[in-house]
């Protein structure tokens, strides 16, 4: 996606990153259970709307994200958003941070 934004955000797993998670008060599971997005104005996003905020840098794509304020558009997007973030894992191309954290009490 970065380079769809000619470098207008900077994407980065949660993982790779822990001293931004914590200065913007989000913990691990936080960054295991959402997309998040920071913007110019230092607002928070999560989810669905995270993504939408991010695809705003793409010009081809900000139309839809215009879209996701109307009446069950936004229900729609986060219910779909919540079914690929639980099955993320699954899905082809994947990468090593999709992967769910093992059980370490096993």
């Amino acid at each position: 996606m970065e380079s769809w934004t000619n470098g207008r955000i900077n994407l980065q797993p949660w993982q790779a990153v822990p001293d931004t998670m914590a200065a913007l008060g989000l913990t691990d599971e936080d960054g295991m259970t959402q997309a998040w997005f920071v913007d110019a104005n230092g607002r928070l996003t999560g989810g669905a709307e995270a993504i939408n905020q991010s695809l705003r840098y793409c010009w081809w794509l900000r139309p839809f994200t215009t879209l996701y304020p109307l009446p069950g558009i936004r229900q729609l997007q986060d219910w779909v958003y919540r079914w690929v973030a639980n099955n993320r894992y699954r899905l082809p191309g994947s990468t090593p941070q999709c992967e769910l954290p093992t059980n370490q009490d096993s």
